[in-house]
């Protein structure tokens, strides 16, 4: 099985090309971000600053090509990263009989006329699936998106399952969800993502005698940023740090105490590295993440998590040895173990061994592994 990778951005794209490079399986990987280092020589130097953050992967440059129209569209607005999704999803169909592929992957909403195309051909068809089935979105904290948009995105997503030959998702609890919309058992396939246990590691972080929590991630809803907020409002004797972006919920910061809650904003991996070797509990109470690879990296810093059941990552945590799972938007369960771990910061700051030992099975060359492994049983099978 030869395997051509696409994706409209990256996420975890990266890692699935690097999986199939080092198992000979890589056709090809074309995204909407550079990936080696001479796709943005010819980039004018301001959109060269904002494409920064994407770090040069190590691929054969020969297999890998890059659409730049994307990432300028996708930042304008909802609608508009929706067509770019389906500007680069058509872009990949017309060039795939040229790409030497068996298999195609191609991420939800930039799949259905990739996977038209490829069954055409005679392709395999993979969906990559990073979020939960979308009933499931749709029931746990609804959308912001438009009446018309999501319907949009409904449609294209159904289409795509429909299309695809497998859909692989990123946790068992991922997959449940696909099950539980009547998506057959034998076509969906969870594969656990990874964190990088160099980067992410244990050390002496500054920590004073108040316990610290730290929540990395969006200030939106579905990541349960209100249920957090109000139930650490119930809790003393401790400080709360935040990073990721700003997002629908920002607001609700206004007018705290700095001395209890700090906001940090977006940081690049290594600073979050070391924000995880200062913290004694990541916490994120979301109604829903399909894995959140940020509980793996805390784990990996010796850092225990305290998790809703909605995270798919949960599979990772051993109750009151690596953290805690709490029932989803159950507030007082949340506060009450934020209040017992602030009032016992020497038995959460014990756990670290633990949690590292627990972090070793979540690399990336387990999910590499993981990964070829299972696209070998696809060809071995016929696809």
């Amino acid at each position: 099985m030869k395997v051509l990778i696409t994706h409209p951005g990256r996420q975890h794209s990266h890692q699935a090309a690097l999986a199939l490079q080092d198992a000979g399986m890589l056709a090809g990987y074309w995204s909407g971000v550079p990936a080696v280092e001479a796709q943005t020589r010819p980039v004018p130097t301001f959109l060269r600053r904002q494409l920064a953050r994407y770090a040069a992967v190590p691929l054969d440059p020969r297999r890998v090509r890059w659409f730049p129209w994307t990432p300028a569209l996708r930042r304008v607005g909802p609608w508009s990263d929706f067509f770019a999704c389906r500007l680069f999803d058509r872009w990949v169909a017309a060039r795939l009989p040229r790409a030497n592929a068996t298999a195609v992957v191609a991420c939800e909403i930039s799949a259905l006329a990739t996977f038209r195309r490829a069954r055409r051909l005679g392709l395999v068809t993979l969906l990559d699936a990073p979020s939960i089935h979308h009933a499931a979105q749709d029931r746990l904290h609804g959308t912001t998106d438009s009446p018309g948009l999501h319907r949009r995105i409904v449609r294209t997503k159904d289409e795509e399952i429909a299309l695809a030959d497998h859909v692989l998702t990123v946790s068992e609890l991922a997959r449940r969800t696909y099950l539980d919309a009547g998506v057959p058992p034998e076509k969906v396939h969870a594969v656990p993502l990874g964190a990088d246990l160099e980067l992410f590691s244990p050390g002496a972080g500054e920590r004073n005698g108040e316990l610290t929590f730290l929540f990395a991630g969006a200030t939106i809803r579905r990541k349960g940023f209100d249920l957090l907020l109000e139930a650490f409002d119930r809790t003393s004797g401790a400080q709360l740090r935040i990073v990721g972006s700003r997002g629908d919920l920002g607001y609700l910061l206004d007018g705290r105490d700095p001395d209890r809650i700090s906001f940090l904003g977006p940081l690049t991996q290594p600073d979050l590295a070391a924000e995880l070797r200062r913290a004694d509990v990541l916490v994120l109470p979301s109604r829903n993440d399909s894995y959140a690879m940020v509980v793996a990296e805390a784990l990996a810093s010796g850092v225990p998590v305290l998790i809703s059941e909605m995270v798919g990552a949960k599979d990772l945590v051993r109750e009151g040895k690596t953290g805690w799972i709490v029932p989803v938007e159950d507030i007082a369960a949340l506060a009450w173990r934020m209040a017992w771990c602030a009032g016992h910061p020497e038995a959460v700051r014990a756990m670290g061994p633990d949690c590292r030992r627990a972090a070793e099975g979540a690399t990336w060359p387990a999910y590499h592994r993981r990964l070829a492994e299972l696209l070998r049983a696809f060809s071995e099978a016929g696809g």
